[in-house]
């Protein structure tokens, strides 16, 4: 019996001995299987995260269409970018993440898609929000004749013909013409009479699509005073915002959409073709004999908008070319993303 017992007790202590061993090798592997799948997801998120990086420095920067740019760094890792153009505005980048042992690559195929145009029904459109605390007071012209993009040779007659001044309801109609009935100098022609203030609602959502097109902005221009500059040309028109409060002491053209929230005092020459957004809380001034115009279209969305005119006078004239120009030229800091490989 005791040598039984000694035999069993051997054997026992060999079959647990080899359990232990069979135990430590599945926890090795175990962990060694955790430690891959970590590498592993590590790359795959850095290399992600990099298409996303270059995503966003694409839509700051218009420019950039096209390159090489190597050993970024990323939580101890690196990755490189290949960004090659398309067609149709379209790009390809590739992301190749290193992290420890382990690479992954991500292919994505992106499109820039045009900037949502709004709507310009008219020289001037003032939305039911801005009415109540709009202020048009001053010496300026609001023509819903179809000018050039100069600014010159209006055509009175024909389908391009828009009102001066169009409104949400027949309510806001009556408190704008209150408004300009205390000023004398204002002149609004165009389709409909004079002046030419018309009635339709677009049930658009103004906020929303000024706040879409300030996030599309080539360049922000905060408070500052300005002497001159140019914000977008003709051939290039650009979308700009003015997040402040901005002064224009000298000579200063622009070209495609201007997004104001804030204070916008003109002391110079201004002259802006495309379409002003004044929105949330906006003040057009021109003051000092400054001069301000825009050929194409104002629209009014915000909730208190002043356009105070002294000692200057504005312009506001439709011109369907410059609003074309703009409509075709702009485009967008978004990417919609067609496909992604990984």
């Amino acid at each position: 019996m005791g040598k039984i017992s000694v035999i069993l007790t051997i054997g026992a202590s060999l079959l647990i001995a080899f359990m232990i061993l069979h135990l430590n090798s599945n926890a090795s592997e175990g962990l060694s299987s955790t430690v891959n799948m970590f590498e592993n997801t590590q790359a795959r998120l850095i290399a992600n995260s990099g298409v996303e990086i270059y995503l966003e420095k694409m839509r700051r920067d218009k420019s950039l269409k096209s390159g090489t740019f190597l050993n970024n760094e990323m939580l101890d890792a690196t990755y490189d970018i290949y960004i090659i153009p398309g067609t149709n505005d379209s790009v390809t980048i590739k992301s190749i993440a290193y992290y420890m042992n382990v690479s992954h690559e991500t292919i994505v195929k992106a499109l820039r898609y045009p900037v949502p145009f709004p709507i310009a029904p008219a020289a001037i459109y003032v939305s039911t929000a801005a009415v109540q605390n709009a202020k048009l007071t001053g010496n300026f012209l609001v023509s819903g004749y179809n000018y050039d993009k100069d600014g010159k040779n209006p055509v009175k007659t024909g389908p391009n013909i828009v009102p001066g001044i169009v409104v949400d309801n027949v309510a806001d109609s009556i408190e704008i013409k209150n408004n300009l009935g205390k000023n004398t100098s204002n002149q609004i022609t165009g389709k409909g009479g004079n002046p030419s203030i018309a009635v339709n609602n677009y049930n658009i959502d103004w906020a929303g699509v000024s706040n879409d097109i300030a996030f599309s902005a080539d360049q922000t221009l905060g408070t500052g005073i300005y002497n001159g500059g140019t914000f977008g040309t003709y051939a290039s028109p650009q979308i700009t915002l003015i997040n402040g409060d901005a002064t224009f002491n000298g000579n200063a053209t622009g070209s495609g959409i201007l997004v104001v929230n804030g204070d916008l005092t003109i002391r110079g020459t201004f002259e802006f073709k495309g379409i002003v957004i004044a929105y949330k809380e906006a003040t057009i001034k021109t003051e000092l004999n400054g001069t301000g115009s825009v050929f194409g279209s104002l629209i009014i969305s915000g909730n208190s908008v002043d356009m105070s005119i002294s000692n200057g006078t504005f312009n506001a004239l439709y011109s369907k070319e410059t609003l074309d120009n703009a409509k075709l030229n702009l485009k967008s800091s978004r990417f919609k993303i067609l496909s992604w490989w990984e």
